[in-house]
């Protein structure tokens, strides 16, 4: 059963024995408590959306420094797992990340760095009491309590060692173009950086000096305008770093990642989330609509793994080329590397949907 607190928050669904939204544009159709209930029922997980009537302090550090810290100075409210649930007095909606200036703790990809955990805000969700972790555990509902509402002020002294600086936003003279769309791969690289000055190289590439660290000889920066990929020869590297698409593109202009460190699996979920934010911001990302049409061929959210979707449907291979799809399970990515064909799972759903047709 849902907790009774949260009859009044808006919920989405979430796939079984993960923690991945079941639908598409779930901060635009948010379902009610009666209706979450149902999907419960059913053997999904659920989700709550965050924002000013429910803020998430999420602690990702070994001992919970965080969970410790709150509790030193704050009223006891509900908790599920490490999630301790309130509110601000002032309604304060925006998600803080919080990282250590002295201390590196191991990140989900085994790497040391700095950042500790995040109070969601709007726009983000935690998965619900009751629903299965990946590890097969339950969520676990530790303090059954009414949710405390708090001083946003108070909290920003408490906490203000461990609040991460906003970076400032980097202004340029390039104008992105009127394109609009809902998947970041699809962002043409000319609506991130001016193709000015790039000379064309033939095979509908065009080749100059980097955009964000220059170029020696100027010509070490080239752009595929028809697979909508880059490359940096200065930094590209046995490691395929120093090439991308969209994505790590505005990762590099917006002082997210050196040049040197983007490529495959580059990002954490915390800095792709970054970057989707700052696609919708500058570059014509859009928040995608619920798409009804689809909704036979997804199934139910036990299913909702790329690969078991692709499996389920018999579409593991490029309608192109027939050689088998690349699939990133964790982030809902295709890829033929043969054709260099990719999207994420919309497109997948559209592709299949194209094929039974």
């Amino acid at each position: 059963m849902i907790p009774q607190q949260l009859k009044d928050n808006r919920f989405l669904r979430v796939a079984y024995k993960t923690k991945l939204p079941f639908e598409l544009a779930w901060q635009l159709n948010p379902y009610t408590y009666e209706q979450a209930t149902i999907n419960f029922s059913r053997g999904e997980n659920y989700g709550i959306i965050c924002g000013e009537e429910l803020r998430a302090l999420d602690d990702d550090t070994p001992e919970k420094g965080l969970i410790t810290l709150y509790y030193q100075n704050f009223p006891k409210t509900m908790r599920v797992r490490d999630h301790i649930y309130f509110k601000f007095d002032n309604r304060h909606e925006n998600k803080i990340i919080f990282e250590s200036k002295v201390l590196l703790f191991p990140n989900s990809k085994g790497e040391m760095s700095p950042h500790m955990g995040e109070l969601q805000g709007e726009g983000t969700m935690v998965v619900g009491a009751g629903s299965t972790h990946p590890s097969g555990e339950k969520y676990k509902l530790v303090e059954d309590l009414p949710i405390a509402t708090i001083s946003y002020e108070k909290f920003k002294e408490v906490f203000r060692d461990y609040i991460k600086e906003d970076k400032p936003k980097i202004i340029r003279d390039h104008k992105p173009s009127s394109w609009t769309g809902v998947n970041i791969t699809d962002i043409p690289l000319d609506n991130i950086i001016s193709f000015e000055g790039l000379r064309d190289v033939g095979r509908d590439c065009l080749q100059g000096t980097h955009p964000k660290h220059g170029s020696t000889n100027g010509m070490n920066f080239r752009v595929d305008v028809k697979n909508n990929t880059w490359t940096c020869f200065r930094c590209n590297n046995k490691d395929s770093r120093g090439c991308g698409g969209a994505s790590e593109l505005i990762a590099v202009m917006e002082g997210l990642k050196e040049c040197c460190e983007v490529g495959a699996k580059c990002f954490t979920i915390e800095e792709g989330q970054e970057i989707i934010k700052i696609a919708r911001e500058k570059y014509g990302l859009s928040i995608p609509e619920r798409q009804g049409s689809l909704g036979d061929i997804r199934g139910w959210a036990k299913s909702m793994s790329i690969i078991k979707f692709a499996e389920k449907h018999n579409f593991t291979k490029c309608p192109k080329c027939n050689n088998d799809f690349k699939f990133t399970d964790s982030h809902g990515f295709y890829e033929c590397t043969n054709c260099n064909y990719r999207g994420g799972l919309t497109k997948f759903a559209e592709l299949i949907l194209e094929d039974l047709e």
